[in-house]
């Protein structure tokens, strides 16, 4: 797995220090204003990578960096974190520095700004930074437009980490409509006779998914899946559950709601 280390702009490997054991840190916004939609952003680009460390084979260790904060904002934080589906933590610390770690994943409101050398990452000289690109547009602290969450959530997979998003209405309501169709539609596909899943489609993704954790890209193999004639529905079906494994879009959710 590579990521893209924001101090170099290379892609760098991610090299666990404990055979069999990867321990993630994410840096949330510091002690002084409240948390935001960077921080679930953070939350769920680290949620990625925890998916894709388990599926290779690894054990996770997930620590949360909150500079401090109260324990009820904390608490509502990791509430809104589950409703995009992250994992919770397995740990809070207060420094970004306390205990082990493998690899930091730093909200856009966690780096701090020293002149014209631009931001500093809290992070060891060995220990890749993911830096989280800024999110503006969304209403509030978990603002969904009252779409299902997990629209947010597929919305800011639709990016580079790295980049700005911004999420409006719009946005939300066409990743709720993109949602909502491949659920329905990986639940007619469940109907048909199972098929084995696509192998350019699932090699692509995941070749995307280990080089910097390239969300954007397997969603678009998924796309062109979802259209390319051919194609059995088995195969889509198959496809589609076994690549949410790691997007966590919940895209088998409604599968047998139409049976009594």
């Amino acid at each position: 797995m590579r990521i893209t280390d924001a101090r170099t702009g290379l892609l760098t490997r991610i090299r666990p220090a404990r055979t069999g054991l990867l321990y993630t840190r994410v840096q949330l916004t510091r002690t002084g204003a409240p948390f935001g939609t960077a921080d679930l952003r953070a939350l769920l680009v680290a949620d990625v990578l925890f998916r894709l460390a388990e599926f290779n084979g690894l054990q996770v260790m997930a620590c949360w960096a909150d500079a401090g904060h109260a324990e009820d904002e904390v608490k509502a934080l990791a509430r809104d974190a589950e409703r995009l589906g992250v994992h919770p933590p397995a740990a809070h610390v207060g420094d970004e520095r306390d205990g082990p770690c493998d690899v930091h994943v730093v909200a856009h409101t966690a780096a701090t700004y020293r002149g014209p050398d631009g931001p500093e990452y809290p992070s060891g000289p060995d220990i890749p930074v993911a830096a989280c690109g800024p999110v503006t547009g969304a209403g509030g602290y978990l603002d969904t437009a009252g779409n299902d969450p997990l629209a947010m959530r597929l919305a800011l997979l639709e990016h580079p980490y790295s980049e700005p998003v911004r999420l409006d209405r719009e946005v939300l309501a066409a990743a709720q409509d993109q949602l909502s169709r491949w659920r329905e539609r990986v639940a007619a596909w469940a109907e048909m006779p199972s098929r084995p899943s696509h192998p350019d489609v699932v090699r692509n993704a995941f070749t995307a998914f280990s080089e910097g954790l390239d969300t954007w890209a397997a969603l678009a193999e998924l796309r062109r899946l979802e259209g390319e004639p051919g194609v059995p529905d088995g195969s889509r079906f198959e496809t589609f559950v076994y690549l949410d494994r790691i997007l966590g879009l919940e895209l088998p959710r409604a599968i047998g709601r139409a049976c009594p």
